[in-house]
């Protein structure tokens, strides 16, 4: 079965803690590995994104740079675990 995780954080409020971001790391490099995480990825800052809606049938686009969120998503992971 597949499992998307995502990652929240504080677009302004600077880079993770570096043990945090060591511990992602070894985390990502045993289940690349072990072929349980199939794939990962950091996504932009929400300046260079773009929203698409779908209302009554018709699809808006509106580019960024949006008015500040207080979380967003920073990155993901996508794992095929049996449980």
């Amino acid at each position: 079965m597949r499992f998307m995780m995502m990652v929240k954080t504080a677009e302004k409020s600077g880079p993770p803690p570096k043990e945090l971001m060591e511990a992602m790391d070894k985390l990502a490099e045993e289940s690349f590995k072990s072929g349980e995480m199939i794939e990962s990825g950091g996504l932009g800052p929400t300046a260079s994104g773009s929203r698409v809606r779908l209302a009554g049938g018709k699809i808006t686009v509106t580019d960024g740079p949006f008015t500040e969120a207080k979380e967003v998503f920073g990155g993901y992971a996508v794992f095929e675990l049996k449980s």
